[in-house]
């Protein structure tokens, strides 16, 4: 459909955009989600050209592990796409278990984008030292809180 100028054109989009794309990237039951996700992870982290290409994640088996509850398995937390700007912290979300290897099917897992948060960028044993000292942290400040 031909359009007169830029404006109009741009306007079609953004209406398309909002009424058939949208519904499908925001519906956890829907393929072009996961399609969604395969690409957004390889637009940020490009796919080894040594490693080969059955190995690495794609659609299908992105939607084959997708937890039946919907709920992260790490926190419990249900999923939940965020509207607006950027995943929320229960929006569903790639982990690589593995920081240092690829989107390989055998390295991935769904969370929720807080877990993956608090994941970023440690190894298990550096999550692990967070944790426990975190804990102790906080109960030592509840006792001493208590006993004011």
């Amino acid at each position: 459909m031909p359009y007169k100028d830029k404006k109009q054109l741009k306007k079609y989009k953004k209406k398309y955009f909002k009424e058939v794309i949208e519904p499908k990237v925001k519906d956890m039951d829907h393929d072009y989600f996961f399609s969604t996700k395969v690409s957004s992870c390889f637009k940020r982290i490009p796919r080894d050209p040594d490693v080969d290409e059955s190995l690495y994640m794609d659609a299908e088996y992105l939607k084959s592990i997708f937890p039946v509850d919907k709920r992260c398995p790490i926190l419990g937390i249900l999923f939940k796409l965020g509207e607006g700007s950027g995943p929320k912290d229960n929006s569903p979300s790639i982990d690589r278990i593995d920081n240092e290897l690829g989107y390989l099917k055998t390295n991935v897992q769904w969370v929720c984008n807080k877990a993956n948060m608090i994941m970023q960028n440690a190894t298990p044993d550096e999550v692990m030292a967070v944790g426990l000292y975190h804990y102790q942290a906080y109960k030592k400040s509840k006792e001493q809180h208590e006993t004011i």
